[in-house]
């Protein structure tokens, strides 16, 4: 069933002056918009697929999406969109080229004929954030937006990350981001970024495992390192109650206060849809 939250100040006839974030994936199609004037969220919208839809179905549904919503057919000011995919690299600054994406994309995945690259940087950190998108993803938001820029979904984590629970804290912070059957983690410790992963999951034990696993390797203390969820996980999830018999500060994300959100979207988890708020943190 799709989600619908609009603010009572929402206008459809004055879009060219609003913010719009999109974030799309294999487990649905959400956005956002913002007014800038008032730094405020006013509209959010989410529209899940089926667990079964392929890489070809997505970009029918896309289009579908795009072409008929009547939010979406209109102009805004800025347009942010975040493909959610597992494929990106993390490279630091001094090493980064933009001639050479090519390169470092594939030290790390295959590079598909219908890949098209992008790279953000970071206001955090020196470093940049490679990743791919379907050039039919793509061209149908060039197709859709004036002067679309595109980001991937951890960049945003990250940046949320290190201003929320970086800065003076030295304390190590674990950050999970929940999508369909993939999940991000990140790792902070004051202005640094410890560590970012991302990696599939079939139920809720390998979940478990392998956030566990990450506070094994990196020697984080799960009576002392707190691990906040968010995304699509519930506090009512199996997988919260599991974790939290191994993780003594655990908790789940709370929207970033860089803005302030309608009342209306109360109505849903405060963490859910964190990750596309916060895109606007990216730049």
């Amino acid at each position: 069933m799709d989600i619908v939250f609009i603010d009572e100040t929402f206008d459809l006839n004055q879009t060219k002056n609003y913010h719009i974030s999109i974030q799309a994936g294999l487990d649905g199609y959400s956005f956002s918009v913002l007014d800038p004037l008032r730094n405020k969220y006013i509209l959010l919208k989410h529209i899940p697929f089926p667990a079964e839809v392929s890489h070809t179905i997505l970009e029918e549904k896309i289009e579908d999406i795009q072409g008929n919503d009547e939010f979406l057919t209109r102009e805004y000011k800025s347009v942010y969109f975040s493909f959610q995919s597992p494929r990106y690299t993390l490279i630091p600054g001094p090493l980064f080229n933009k001639d050479n994406l090519r390169t470092y994309f594939e030290f790390n995945h295959v590079l598909g004929e219908t890949d098209e690259i992008h790279y953000n940087g970071f206001k955090g950190i020196d470093a940049y954030n490679l990743f791919v998108i379907p050039s039919a993803i793509s061209n149908l938001a060039y197709g859709s937006f004036v002067d679309v820029r595109f980001f991937h979904q951890t960049t945003s984590l990250i940046e949320h990350g290190l201003l929320s629970y970086g800065g003076k804290s030295q304390r190590k912070t674990a950050i999970v981001n929940v999508y369909g059957n993939n999940s991000d983690i990140v790792v902070i410790q004051g202005d640094n970024l410890l560590l970012c992963n991302s990696f599939p999951w079939k139920d809720d034990n390998d979940l478990v495992y392998f956030i566990l696993y990450i506070y094994e390797q990196l020697k984080l203390d799960g009576i002392e390192t707190p691990l906040y969820l968010t995304g699509e996980i519930s506090k009512q999830s199996e997988v919260y109650e599991m974790l939290k018999s191994y993780i003594r500060k655990i908790g789940f994300d709370k929207r970033d206060d860089h803005f302030t959100y309608s009342y209306t979207f109360n109505e849903t988890e405060h963490h859910r849809f964190n990750n596309l708020f916060n895109l606007k943190l990216c730049v």
